[in-house]
């Protein structure tokens, strides 16, 4: 399957830091925005880019295969995030995106993410065998 990527496709979108979504280890109470949650929200731009943009197959998805992301900056609970997600390259079916994060002051997390589409049922059918396997294999 061919999919229309367009190098400079661009998502934006913006959230709301929550409860669960940070740290519990620096202080007592409600601490900052945690870096897995971050780059979780910026992949999800892009997986949404993607959705919106090129694969509105309902067969078809995407699959994060490399992060390098830098955390800049500490964003509290209750902050609005603006997440932007930009495609930089793509080979096949794998996309190379830019992704930045920003709050109300400034830039707090920037780097690069790539993703793979992929066919969901036969992503599953691949995922249930393997899973067979484990579980009725030998141990390793």
């Amino acid at each position: 399957m061919d999919f229309p990527v367009k190098i400079g496709a661009a998502k934006e979108r913006s959230i709301t830091v929550s409860v669960n979504q940070t740290t519990s280890f620096l202080w007592e109470g409600e601490n900052v925005l945690s870096t897995p949650s971050m780059i979780a929200e910026m992949e999800e731009t892009c997986r949404l880019l993607l959705k919106e943009q090129v694969i509105p197959d309902q067969q078809w998805d995407s699959v994060g295969t490399i992060v390098d992301v830098k955390h800049l900056a500490a964003t509290p609970v209750g902050a609005q995030v603006s997440l932007k997600a930009k495609v930089t390259s793509f080979e096949g079916r794998r996309v190379m995106f830019e992704v930045q994060a920003f709050d109300k002051l400034e830039k707090i997390g920037e780097g690069r993410h790539e993703r793979f589409m992929i066919n969901v049922p036969r992503f599953r059918a691949n995922f249930d065998e393997k899973v067979r396997k484990l579980e009725g294999g030998p141990a390793q």
